[in-house]
């Protein structure tokens, strides 16, 4: 039986608040038959999809979760935020496309308009949406205000990272989770049999623990299961608290298997990680993840997907300013890449051997074209640091990076073959052992290595064709508007074109850009370094923030001629892919 958005689940909120001119749907229920969403959706608290029920987001809905209400106790799910989760037992399919996206947000309001999310019974949390009462709102709010989001206008002026008085725009709802049937290489100690954990961020007991599991045991779970397909998805300012001191992830996959379709996913101003793989085989490609509070792309629990064209930006205000404290998610920025084999750092009876000490099933994770690039603060954010590692390997990992781009990374390294796995299962040894691959990476502007850990070391033969220059403008390192710089409280709050322009491309298709290696297929076959090459055409276009606010780099005078006589056919093939 199909239920559309009008169904039982939902209560109708009609077009009385105006500047929210469309209709809102405000779901309370979980999605326990098959329903379609479209226009406006709020989740009032985490809606789980289950029971064999698919859920389907058309084209250019707006998903918005409401903030946490109340506080955090350990088995209470009182007052947690809107969140959407699709458990072992739900699918979802939905598809955005470049012109519609599927755009996930908070449901946070601003009816004082001050371009800072409303507390204004000052409880401490959040004012959730319609949170407007004429008898007791303060200040601008009067008895014939409307109600009015915070992030009023997504498609065509995004919040900025920060607020209007600096605070920091995340944790503003929950966040995206998927729950597959894939295999990870957690152990049995969970209580749900070997390879199974409640995900991250829930709160067991409170939610039913069915409703949180993922992952399943070698030879029992289905790696090739499917959840469904997302694409075209721009989620922002996720990441609050629903589990006690356990934030949500902008989107978490847990044993997510290939089977599921996963591209053109962007995560923007996340509290804690950007988009975070447990385990599973899931693959994906044109990812991009700006902002985050802590990792931009972390994997762990035996992940073993292959994933092309992602895009991280890690952000530069992790500091001070004088006066104001500016707390920005998790860890204000970490890693752009923490990626770990197990989870031993949590204790070696989380992880599952095999007979010969090594991780069941032994992860390998491959990614190819990435550019993760750190930016310098603004002159009007002097004191704020861009201290972040690039690209960071532990804890029993095993995989491949290619075809890399990483820049900007102040004082920290911009690839860093770190510590850390179960005994006989080290990055040291999965290293030497030719399963660790670093192959066509380029960094600049980025920390020296540590004496005796230059890559030709810890890598053994596993490095090939990596160059990581020490330092600031190396002639050889081209890239366009390499200081992505701009003011990240923006224009009352909200991103605006004027502030900086974005670009992530190569000035020119140079010998440092293009002479990376060919992926295998089916992968598409290319052979620059980074997430883009030098063609006008940025595969962000259309459907992220960046793109929403104008911010997005245009085609530079002369950039056809730079390319030489061959241009237009690149970039009619670029298109063409697109």
């Amino acid at each position: 039986m199909r239920t559309s958005i009008l169904g039982a689940v939902a209560i109708v909120v009609g077009a009385a608040f105006a500047g929210n001119a469309a209709a809102q749907t405000i779901i309370s229920a979980n999605v326990e038959t098959d329903t379609t969403w479209s226009g406006e959706v709020i989740l009032a608290q985490p809606i789980f999809v289950k029971s064999g029920a698919t859920l389907t987001i058309d084209p250019g809905t707006i998903v918005r979760g409401q903030p946490r209400t109340a506080a955090v106790l350990p088995g209470s799910t009182a007052g947690t935020p809107g969140a959407l989760i699709v458990t072992q037992t739900g699918t979802i399919l939905a598809d955005g496309d470049a012109n519609n996206p599927i755009i996930m947000t908070t449901a946070a309001v601003d009816n004082n308009d001050d371009g800072v999310a409303d507390d204004l019974d000052g409880n401490g949390f959040l004012d959730a949406y319609p949170g407007f009462d004429p008898a007791t709102c303060p200040g601008a709010c009067t008895a014939d205000a409307t109600p009015s989001f915070l992030d009023d206008t997504p498609t065509t002026a995004p919040l900025a990272p920060l607020a209007a008085n600096g605070r920091a725009n995340v944790s503003l709802w929950g966040g995206l989770v998927v729950l597959g049937n894939a295999t990870t290489n957690l152990s049995d100690i969970f209580g749900f049999g070997q390879g199974v954990k409640t995900i991250e961020g829930l709160t067991v007991p409170g939610f039913p623990a069915a409703d949180a599991i993922y992952g399943g045991a070698v030879g029992v779970a289905d790696d090739t299961d499917s959840s469904g397909s997302l694409s075209y998805i721009s989620v922002r300012h996720a990441g609050d608290e629903i589990g006690n001191s356990n934030e949500l992830n902008g989107v978490s996959l847990g044993g997510v298997g290939s089977g599921t379709e996963f591209h053109h996913i962007e995560v923007y101003c996340n509290f804690d990680d950007g988009i975070e793989w447990f385990g599973g085989t899931v693959n994906g490609h044109h990812l991009t993840v700006a902002f985050e509070g802590d990792d931009v792309f972390d994997l762990d629990e035996g992940y073993r997907g292959t994933n092309q064209f992602l895009l991280g930006v890690m952000p530069f205000f992790n500091a001070l300013n004088g006066a104001t404290p500016v707390t920005y998610g998790a860890s204000s920025g970490d890693k752009g890449c923490e990626w770990d084999g197990d989870d031993n750092d949590e204790g070696a009876d989380w992880v599952n051997f095999d007979n010969n000490g090594k991780t069941l099933p032994f992860p390998n994770a491959n990614f190819y074209n990435i550019t993760i690039a750190g930016s310098a603060p603004s002159a009007t954010f002097n004191g704020f640091t861009n201290d972040n590692d690039g690209c960071e390997m532990r804890n029993g990992f095993a995989g491949s990076l290619n075809n890399a781009i990483i820049y900007n990374s102040g004082t920290r390294q911009g690839l860093d073959l770190a510590g850390g796995g179960a005994p006989g299962n080290t990055v040291t040894i999965n290293a030497n052992d030719g399963l660790i691959v670093a192959n066509a990476v380029t960094c600049d502007n980025v920390a020296a290595v540590p004496a005796g850990q230059d890559e030709a070391t810890v890598f053994g033969n596993g490095v090939r064709n990596v160059t990581c220059v020490d330092g600031v403008d190396d002639a050889d390192f081209k890239m366009n508007a390499r200081d992505t710089s701009f003011t990240p409280t923006g224009v009352a709050g909200k991103l605006n074109a004027s502030l900086k322009t974005m670009d992530f491309r190569p000035s020119v298709l140079n010998a440092t850009m293009a002479d990376g290696i060919h992926p295998p297929a089916p992968l598409e076959d290319v052979t620059y370094r980074g997430a883009f090459d030098a063609t006008p055409a940025m595969w962000t276009e259309g459907w992220t923030a960046f793109s929403m606010a104008g911010m997005l780099a245009v085609p530079e005078p002369g950039m056809v001629q730079l390319l030489g006589a061959g241009a237009m056919g690149l970039l009619a093939l670029a298109r063409r892919r697109r």
